[in-house]
């Protein structure tokens, strides 16, 4: 179950990666599926929360919950998601300043605690997925005070209240261009479609433990039938610039990639794999996800520029790209082990020691 997860993680980080790769100049000229292919990689984000759902529904099914519990478990996570990112917007900081392309109004405040602000701000264009995944940490960690037989009655019962709340907004407009100068942080952001897509990964899960013996390709069916109802309503429905990408249609994106994502994971989980060495070395590229969706923009401004002052005779863009992701690759195995990992495990020591009962 988790090295089929590890496997879409790394699956995912990559289609996001190349969909953020369609902005600079190495991309041009590649084949017009692999550039179909490409255009959809922002659903690479939503399968990231889905899978958030799923890991959160993993680690707290045997808590028994309480105060100190409920505390050590949102350290923990926080310093999963710092540890990673505080030394990757270090690099960001020191390579975009020595590119002379720091951003006159990036807001390092924001850029560096993740809370709600204006996303266009950060230093780093993909960290506003963070805020929302640390927002869904604090959810489930509330949850953890009360007892187990209420959890998850009180996750859906919040989850209920989002999708009303959203339906309300859509059918009010309240997500359209000219009315969302005027949102609210319960609009935009406690109250975002996109949050449901964690709800949905965590109750999937808890789903798939009720009911195992379920049909993976069924699951695998559902998705491909929604993936293709998403590109449909993608070209057909009336959408305001850019489309089912923008933040102005998470309710429409929500429905549609979030519940395509929730059935490809869910094939996933329950699709048999063979226990295979080749298998087993390939799961452990998902340990560098993480890595990747933080490193990405940087490595393909740093590549660009190189390409630029270089001006190598290339033929074969896809190749060139290729190589790109290659490189991508490699550097975020560099920083998964070196850093990365390193600063994690020692961090959840320290809360570990400190969250553990005194005699």
């Amino acid at each position: 179950m988790i090295q089929s997860i590890q496997l879409l993680r790394f699956a995912a980080a990559l289609w996001v990666a190349l969909y953020h790769a369609q902005s600079f100049s190495f991309f041009p000229q590649l084949p017009a599926w692999l550039r179909a292919v490409a255009g959809a990689g922002f659903a690479g984000v939503d399968i990231f929360f889905v899978i958030s759902g799923v890991i959160m529904a993993l680690a707290t099914q045997n808590l028994r919950g309480g105060a100190r519990q409920s505390a050590q478990f949102l350290a923990t996570r926080f310093a999963r998601i710092y540890t990673g990112w505080w030394p990757a917007l270090l690099l960001y900081f020191v390579g975009l300043y020595a590119l002379g392309a720091l951003p006159a109004d990036v807001n390092l405040l924001s850029s560096t605690l993740l809370y709600p602000a204006n996303f266009s701000h950060h230093i780093n264009a993909v960290i506003w997925t963070l805020v929302y995944e640390l927002y869904f940490y604090l959810l489930i960690a509330a949850s953890l005070l009360l007892p187990q037989r209420w959890r998850n009655r009180a996750l859906a019962a919040w989850a209920l209240v989002i999708a009303l709340l959203v339906l309300n907004y859509a059918a009010s407009g309240r997500y359209l261009p000219e009315m969302f100068s005027q949102a609210t942080q319960l609009l935009w952001f406690y109250a975002a479609p996109l949050v449901l897509e964690f709800f949905g990964g965590y109750f999937l899960y808890r789903l798939l433990q009720r009911h195992p013996q379920q049909r993976w390709y069924w699951w695998l069916l559902a998705s491909a039938l929604l993936c293709a109802a998403a590109v449909y309503y993608s070209h057909t429905a009336t959408l305001h610039a850019p489309g089912i990408v923008g933040f102005f249609h998470w309710a429409d994106r929500a429905l549609l990639i979030g519940t395509a994502a929730c059935a490809l994971v869910a094939a996933a989980l329950l699709a048999p794999l063979p226990n295979s060495p080749a298998l087993r070395w390939l799961a452990r590229l998902g340990d560098y996800s993480f890595a990747i969706y933080l490193l990405h923009l940087l490595v393909f401004q740093l590549v660009q520029r190189a390409l630029a002052s270089l001006a190598p005779d290339l033929p074969y863009r896809s190749l060139q790209l290729l190589a790109v992701l290659l490189l991508l690759t490699a550097l975020s195995a560099l920083y998964f082990h070196a850093i990365e990992h390193p600063i994690y495990l020692a961090c959840r020591r320290h809360i570990a020691r400190w969250a553990a009962p005194k005699p």
